[in-house]
């Protein structure tokens, strides 16, 4: 019965020892509380815009004030233009 108990307290401080070593890196930190996130919002069945309004609102209608937004999607329909007159001269 003490050989278990010794086993067992091996175990232990060896599980501890490597959790302690692992997550002594900050981005093995991150990288676990990420997985976390994202298995309970698997679970939960939630996406971003049930957290943040502001995306659900905004999908779909763009704000003729939201220059930020207005010259992403500007700058895209130009790429294509671009592309599309770059391929047709050659």
């Amino acid at each position: 019965m003490a050989s278990n108990k010794i086993i067992t307290s091996t175990i232990v401080a060896t599980a501890v020892a490597a959790g302690s070593f692992y997550f002594g890196k900050e981005e093995n930190r991150q990288k676990l509380a990420h997985s976390f996130n994202r298995i309970k919002a698997k679970v939960k069945n939630e996406t971003k815009e049930d957290h943040n309004p502001y995306l659900n609102e905004k999908v779909g209608h763009s704000d003729p004030h939201d220059v930020d937004d207005n010259s992403m999607v500007d700058e895209g329909a130009m790429y294509s233009v671009n592309y599309y007159n770059e391929n047709m001269n050659n």
